[in-house]
């Protein structure tokens, strides 16, 4: 069932003003979109408050074309799991916030919001026109058409599809200021349980591709979610290569000069246009959720077939697993000195006239690249940060309470030459005198505190300690990992908050970690936790 077509949707604003290149005629397709997308995310707290135990039901990729490339999903009625988890981490929250996550419908709010940015907005009823029909998921989909210009769909899960399309009508006609169809203006058609907004000149193609197959039945997408697990409150979907084809948009081609602006080495600057970018890292797969786990917030993922990430991941060392207990933050990279040989291979690929030119000087100074790189790297390291570099603001010279220290499984003595010709280059031998060298055990350890250099260099108990398996339950298959334990250090800066601001839930927080691991293919898996105190 397809809408009556929809006008141009060109209706004043009083305060929005910001037009999109070329595309002036989507601005109101766009408030609709965050209309949605607002009142979905604000209530996205209501359902640990508040809502009945739910989470069944099809996901809207099976109301989105199985060509479907980038794809993002909200939902707020998630597994019973995920409500029970979340209660915990709002019972930190202070009272006004608490208040309004309790409220009967917060997308009622989260509508009223946008009747204030958009007059248009202030001829629907919620209560009569949304509410009845407006379910728990939506998705956003992009659909390339071998045009810099993607199709899109937003599927809406819908409870009745009768006062979905009444609804949107009005919707469609209180924003149509002109009273004349437009290819650009709103249409939608129905499927399953979903009502799948896109513009007019694209809705019947939209329509036909999801009939002749859906996203939900493609099998690297089936695959990627069934390794993802539990897609949670939030989860996406990216298929690179099919969205080479939008490098060439005008949003793209403002993102990457932004960000050539930024850039201080003119690498970015030097690409010949973001067709290039967009041609050398068009490979493999990505999907993502953030969902609650019992004792934390995480935002997990999954890659596959990502070109120049995977390496042979024989057993190493994972320094930092016997690292001191007390560890304040922490970061550790396995193979590392594959990943560089990897990187600089790519590098050299993309930059063929710069990578000579550092190996020349490189040579000229009696360096190898990236060899000595390699070496300095080694197949595990870890960089660690101890307590007592939280009191360096009381006394900045103590070089005992700088406990920074630098770990390296490689060839010590290889390691240990190269580092005395690099400190000679200085010209200030007093820095050699400075750096604390320790190869006792095999393993390279360097640091400015003599104490923290012979605690790190003997064999901690970090990789036992409670909060750092909480944080990062993998670590010792991961091939990379960082942690911070927040609690070490959050009497620096929970006193400095005021209490209406959210102290008390940020006094809940007790560690972040991250961990990430691939395989020789590019396939891989990765884990950001924020992790709650017991």
């Amino acid at each position: 069932m397809t809408a009556p077509p929809a006008g141009t949707f060109d209706g004043q604003s009083s305060s929005y003003t910001y037009e999109p290149p070329t595309q002036s005629k989507s601005r109101p397709v766009l408030l609709i979109v965050l209309a949605v997308v607002a009142a979905l995310v604000i209530g996205g707290g209501a359902w640990a408050a508040t809502r009945m135990l739910g989470g069944g039901g099809d996901q809207p990729a099976s109301a989105l074309p199985e060509e479907t490339a980038a794809y993002i999903r909200l939902d707020i009625d998630p597994q019973v799991g995920q409500k029970i988890a979340a209660v915990r981490f709002f019972e930190g929250l202070d009272d006004e916030v608490l208040d309004a996550l309790n409220g009967d419908d917060i997308r009622a709010q989260a509508f009223e919001w946008m009747a204030e940015e958009d007059e248009a907005f202030a001829a629907i009823n919620y209560e009569e026109d949304i509410e009845p029909w407006l379910g728990d998921r939506m998705a956003l989909g992009l659909v390339p058409n071998g045009s810099d210009e993607p199709y899109f769909g937003i599927a809406l899960q819908v409870k009745d599809e009768e006062a979905a399309d009444a609804g949107l009508t009005k919707l469609q006609e209180a924003t149509n200021a002109s009273g004349e169809a437009s290819e650009g203006g709103l249409d939608w058609y129905f499927h399953g349980d979903y009502a799948v907004l896109t513009t007019t000149d694209a809705v019947t193609t939209m329509q036909d591709k999801t009939e002749a197959g859906t996203l939900a039945d493609k099998d690297t997408f089936r695959e990627d979610m069934d390794a993802l697990g539990d897609e949670g409150v939030l989860s996406a979907w990216v298929d690179a290569e099919p969205l080479a084809t939008l490098a060439d948009s005008p949003i793209a081609a403002q993102s990457l000069d932004s960000a050539a602006g930024m850039d201080p080495s003119g690498a970015l600057g030097s690409m010949s246009g973001t067709s290039q970018l967009a041609e050398e890292m068009a490979t493999g797969r990505f999907a993502a959720s953030l969902r609650f786990s019992e004792n934390s917030i995480e935002l997990s993922g999954v890659t596959r077939g990502i070109d120049g990430l995977g390496v042979d991941g024989d057993d190493s060392g994972q320094l930092i697993l016997g690292l001191p207990e007390d560890t304040v933050g922490a970061f550790s990279l396995e193979h590392g000195d594959q990943f560089v040989a990897e990187g600089y291979k790519m590098l050299k690929e993309q930059f063929p006239e710069d990578a000579a030119e550092a190996e020349s000087q490189a040579a000229e100074a009696g360096f190898t690249l990236p060899d000595d790189i390699q070496t300095l790297v080694g197949s595990s390291l870890v960089l660690s940060v101890g307590p007592g570099v939280l009191d360096l603001q009381n006394d900045p010279e103590n070089f005992e309470a700088w406990e920074i220290a630098y770990r390296s499984e490689t060839d010590t003595a290889a390691a240990e030459d190269l580092l005395t010709r690099v400190l000679d280059l200085t010209g200030e031998p007093e820095l050699d005198q400075l750096l604390i060298r320790d190869t006792s055990d095999g393993v390279l350890t360097l640091g400015v505190s003599q104490s923290y250099v012979d605690a790190v260099a003997a064999d901690g108990g970090l990789g036992d300690k409670a909060t750092f398996q909480a944080a990062v339950p993998n670590a010792g298959d991961a091939d990379s990992v960082f942690y911070v334990n927040v609690n070490s250090f959050e009497h620096l800066y929970l006193s400095e908050i005021p209490e209406d601001e959210g102290r008390d839930a940020l006094e809940l927080l007790a560690a972040v970690g991250y961990s990430a691991s691939s395989d020789a293919d590019g396939n891989g898996d990765f884990t950001l936790r924020f992790v709650a105190d017991e």
